[in-house]
């Protein structure tokens, strides 16, 4: 059995003051005196810089290194040997560098995310460049433990935030392809991994039906569940570790995203792009018979209330660009079964499917 690293503690603290005395309680009963901070230019403004003034006299050592490139190559040109911690604080750059940098290190990591965008504060994988500017997925140290400065994320934009739920109500898809991949391959499938990231995304999927159906605004939804969006982005990074794999988290959907990067550079921040595969990919699948329809539609209007794309213009993308990508999107990740496996990857017959999504009175925007 591998084993599962979990974090000890998770901390939703309100003010630079508290996060402070909570990190400095945390590394005296840890013992540790020899703290590297990962961030860059905004989080060190607006918490780091307190920190290091605040824990300056706890520690041996203390060193900020401040990510300009989220790259392979400036972690592994970072020299860590003489410290015993890892703390990254900010957004996904930060953090995914310093739990790699903590990974080939082999040292502890703590994670102090500034912004919700997507799963990435609490998960076993790193999203970093490597050559050509192309981004690879590394295995990386799982945090044990977060601090999460709720008033920072509160005030980092609601465009973070939803592209972070985005990230999440993804894991409904690509259980859907861990699903497929085990009866189509005989693929182990953790049952326990699967429980717990398909209701993380549900809790928050069924909330947000209730705020629809309650005629209640994206904003108060935001404002009143960002605790449970938080949990439950956590749970998501629990299951990927558990399972020893990002399949409770990524499927076609994400190959979808991958491949547009790839291709064009992308067009969202990537919660928002794996929403809009997972639009596009459920539909797929509903037209297969693997999904219901109302399903379907129910996704449908979960996504419109958050305002996450549900057309090709709101994406910023052309019906070829997302037919190329689609053909793409399996070669980003060759050795994974999803639902691509079970449609003609051909221009002609993607190109009817997409007709029939966008262009068809019944599922294009009003």
């Amino acid at each position: 059995m591998n084993s599962i690293n979990i974090p000890d503690k998770l901390k939703l603290l309100n003010s630079n003051k508290e996060m402070a005395d909570e990190f400095i309680t945390f590394i005296k009963e840890q013992s540790f005196s020899k703290i590297a901070f990962i961030t860059t230019k905004t989080p060190n403004h607006l918490i780091t810089n307190e920190l290091e003034v605040a824990v300056f006299d706890h520690v041996e050592k203390l060193k900020t290194f401040q990510v300009i490139n989220p790259s392979v190559a400036y972690v592994n040109q970072l020299q860590l040997p003489e410290f015993d911690l890892v703390v990254g604080v900010g957004g996904g750059k930060a953090i995914d560098t310093a739990k790699y940098a903590a990974h080939i290190n082999n040292l502890p990591f703590v994670s102090i995310p500034t912004l919700i965008s997507n799963d990435g504060i609490c998960s076993p994988i790193s999203v970093l460049k490597e050559k050509q500017n192309r981004y690879v997925s590394l295995g990386a140290t799982m945090p044990i433990a977060l601090f999460v400065p709720m008033h920072l994320i509160e005030e980092c934009g609601e465009e973070s935030l939803v592209s972070g739920v985005g990230d999440l109500l993804s894991n409904l898809s690509a259980i859907e392809d861990w699903k497929l991949a085990s009866k189509g391959k005989n693929e182990y499938i953790d049952d326990y991994a699967v429980m717990i990231s398909e209701n993380a995304a549900l809790c928050v999927f069924t909330q947000i039906k209730n705020y629809i159906l309650q005629n209640k605004s994206k904003e108060q939804f935001l404002q009143n569940n960002l605790k449970m969006i938080i949990e439950s982005i956590v749970l998501s990074g629990i299951a990927m570790e558990i399972a020893g794999t990002s399949r409770p988290a990524s499927g076609a959907e994400h190959l979808i995203s991958h491949a547009v990067d790839e291709l064009f550079g992308g067009f969202k921040p990537h919660g928002v792009q794996v929403a809009f595969g997972m639009y596009v990919i459920t539909f797929i699948r509903s037209e297969l018979g693997y999904v219901s329809k109302e399903m379907f539609q129910e996704l449908r209007a979960v996504l419109r209330y958050l305002g996450l794309p549900t057309t090709l213009s709101s994406l910023g993308i052309t019906k070829e660009q997302l037919i190329e990508a689609l053909i793409f999107a399996p070669q980003t990740r060759s050795d994974r079964m999803t639902v691509f496996n079970k449609i003609k990857l051909e221009e002609k017959h993607i190109s009817e499917l997409l007709e029939k999504l966008f262009e068809s009175k019944t599922y294009s925007a009003v």
